[in-house]
């Protein structure tokens, strides 16, 4: 019984610094500040971090256009298609920014030298929360 019990509990403590493990390293790891994302040289799917100085949303073409900061200053402009960002995060007009702490996830092109938006991982309230809901 003991040795059952100590292996069940050496399986959970595990269990936990692994998760522990995967976590760190999702939230830490992979970001690229937008100096480096304009840098590349290839067309890539990147995850960047920045400072969102401007945030425009043109109905016309049914596009959000986020301008983000690197620490020097260098600007990305990043581009969604916005019935897609409202289908995973709600009216765009409701969208709440951190604008210190923006963290986006999408397709880099280095000829354009933009950002075609896929998620947003951090720096938006709705970005937290389940996708909106169809009607």
């Amino acid at each position: 019984m003991k040795t059952k019990l100590k292996l069940f509990m050496t399986s959970v403590a595990l269990f936990a610094v692994f998760m522990a493990m995967g976590y760190l390293a999702v939230k830490s790891s992979s970001y690229m500040d937008v100096s480096q994302v304009l840098q590349l040289e290839s067309q890539a799917k990147v995850t960047v971090k920045g400072r969102l100085t401007q945030v425009n949303y043109d109905p016309q073409t049914g596009r959000l256009y986020l301008l983000l900061e690197g620490k020097n200053g260098e600007k990305l402009l990043a581009i969604a298609d916005a019935k897609m960002i409202e289908e995973k995060y709600g009216p765009i007009q409701y969208l709440k920014w951190d604008r210190d702490n923006v963290v986006l996830q999408g397709i880099y092109n280095p000829v354009q030298k933009t950002l075609t938006i896929t998620n947003i991982l951090e720096g938006c309230h709705s970005s937290y929360q389940q996708p909106a809901t169809q009607a």
